[in-house]
């Protein structure tokens, strides 16, 4: 009988016998592999590369209700049901400003003088204004209808040249301003001048702040040209019981006011710690002090802790200003310095403003590329960082490394083209309740930048679904109300366009910006007007789609949305 085993089959069997291990040649066997070769790979999948998972497109408000009316779940940045889109025009389109909010500023022959500078009370509807010529104004902020109501409250010849920064008390009893001659101190409610800061500054004074967590201004520091940066302490030695008003509340809590002694004469104010060559630019081999143009402090707590920015690179650096430096030690080094952004790296841009988040966990840095800078505060020093705790103890400073800016904020309307223009964080309040970033622009406007990051979770998801070629920026966002740019592809920090601009206030540079005590927005200008901006969302569509025919527009503002926000619901 013919065996039905084929050639494999038999060698196994004989094999599993015991027979030795050896196969007979075999038709059937053609180039079988030695067990000790390498397998060649396969040129296919050496070459694959796999191409990005593309995600759905982000559908807007249509989709997302939607997706609330079936009981699906949300994705970042669709948490809210109240504003499903998280869309950021919702906080800035309200804001209008008309003819009769605006002030302009003339001296007392009848000229135009240019604000420099502003602050705003923290307990009163009072802005003060400081102008080219040394003089303060204080202007009324509370609302009214009446166009023949005077918004000056009074001026004040303090400086003999242009003030540069003025900054409020907690209790609103003492004005700091700082000039190319000196900084000075003046008693509010009288409107007299109670101390001088003039020693100290080889340079003139640029910036000055006061220490927060205190109810009563005893300790501010300045800054000035020459990178120097310096703490005063009123109460210390020379100053007298009555060189200021006071505030005092009895048992019934009626407050009564001490005014101070007017014969008095200003006492001049003592340093108790001096920074030297905080910030220095390197050009051609040689290193040179540059300016600090701006000082933060961080909040109660933390309140020994200082934050310098300059003209000379997009450098923040921290500093305990409890570390008293060794005599006769030419620079000084701080707690530490954050990184140089990436897209800086042939050619250096300076910073021109700070400011914090409510809860200081962003700061934000106004830079000379026309970029609104956002870093973390936790980030400032990397590692562990006791220095950054409440109420922390004092530690030698070792300039340890910080890490850059996690994004940035961009707007077409947006330009910083001298260290004039500044910005001011709105915190949270009764009648808001998110931060609004408002910044001056040398492009005649003022911009409000939402920093409430789900609004930049959104505008990533909206762009989701587009895929990046390799190797560019990412590109999380366009602006609403303005054509979408080319951005940078040498950066790798994420830009954003939610911004708004409030157009038609001014003709010229808006350098500065101010909150009020109540959340309103004053802006002052190169075109010599001191604008206030309110909110109220029905007169400022008015103004978006009356037109300039009949004149009932004429010198008002009005927050640039897009028309397409002004659009009536389809039924």
């Amino acid at each position: 009988m013919r065996s039905l085993l084929t050639p494999h089959q038999s060698n196994f069997f004989r094999t599993s016998r015991g027979v030795a291990r050896t196969l007979k040649k075999s038709p059937f066997l053609v180039n079988t592999p030695s067990i000790t070769e390498e397998p060649q790979p396969d040129n296919e999948l050496a070459n694959y590369a796999p191409r990005p998972i593309r995600k759905f497109g982000n559908r807007g408000v249509a989709s997302q209700l939607l997706n609330r009316e079936h009981g699906l779940g949300y994705s970042t940045g669709q948490t809210y049901l109240h504003t499903p889109a998280c869309d950021p025009r919702a906080e800035t389109a309200r804001f209008h400003s008309r003819c009769i909010d605006s002030y302009e500023c003339l001296t007392p022959s009848g000229s135009r003088t240019i604000p420099f500078c502003l602050t705003s009370t923290h307990n009163a509807p009072v802005t003060a204004v400081g102008d080219e010529e040394g003089c303060v104004r204080f202007f009324d902020t509370s609302p009214n209808d009446d166009p023949n109501e005077e918004k000056d409250l009074g001026v004040h010849s303090v400086h003999d040249n242009a003030i540069w920064d003025m900054d409020f008390s907690q209790d609103d009893m003492r004005l700091a301003t700082t000039a190319g001659d000196a900084a000075l101190i003046m008693d509010v409610t009288t409107k007299s001048i109670a101390a001088r800061l003039a020693d100290g500054h080889y340079n003139s004074t640029r910036q000055i702040a006061w220490q927060k967590g205190q109810s009563i201004g005893n300790v501010l520091t300045t800054s000035d040209k020459a990178g120097r940066i310096r703490l005063w302490d009123l109460r210390c030695p020379h100053s007298h019981v009555r060189s200021f008003s006071t505030i005092s509340s009895s048992e019934t809590g009626r407050r009564t006011v001490t005014v101070r002694d007017e014969t008095i004469r200003p006492f001049q104010a003592s340093t108790v710690n001096t920074l030297d060559n905080t910030h220095e630019r390197t050009a051609h081999g040689k290193t040179s002090p540059a300016s600090v143009t701006a000082i933060q402090w961080l909040p109660a707590g933390r309140e020994h802790l200082l934050l310098s920015a300059s003209e000379a690179e997009a450098v923040v650096k921290l500093w305990d200003l409890r570390y008293i430096n060794r005599r006769h030690q030419d620079k000084s080094t701080p707690l530490s310095a954050t990184t140089v952004p990436s897209n800086h790296a042939w050619r250096s841009y300076g910073i021109t403003s700070l400011s914090l988040s409510s809860d200081a966990a962003r700061m934000y840095a106004v830079c000379k590329d026309n970029t609104i800078y956002a870093y973390s505060m936790s980030h400032l020093m990397l590692g562990h960082a006791p220095e950054l705790k409440d109420l922390a103890t004092k530690r030698r400073p070792i300039a340890a490394q910080g890490l850059g800016p996690l994004y940035g904020f961009k707007h077409d309307s947006f330009a910083a083209r001298t260290f004039f223009v500044k910005c001011r964080m709105r915190p949270k309040g009764l009648s808001h309740s998110s931060d609004l970033l408002a910044v001056g622009s040398s492009e005649s406007s003022v911009v409000l930048f939402p920093t409430d990051e789900r609004y930049l979770r959104s505008a990533c998801a909206q762009r989701a679904h587009l895929l990046d070629p390799p190797g560019s920026a990412p590109t999380p966002s366009r602006s609403f109300s303005s054509a979408a740019g080319t951005e940078p592809t040498s950066s790798t920090i994420p830009i954003f366009r939610n911004g708004t601009a409030l157009v038609h206030g001014h003709q010229r540079e808006v350098s500065n910006v101010s909150w009020s005590y109540d959340g309103k927005l004053v802006s002052a200008s190169d075109d010599s007007i001191v604008r206030q901006w309110q909110e109220d969302e029905g007169r400022a569509r008015y103004f978006r789609q009356i037109g300039d025919f009949g004149g009932e527009r004429y010198m008002a503002g009005w927050a640039d949305v897009g028309s397409d926000w002004d659009d009536e619901d389809d039924e």
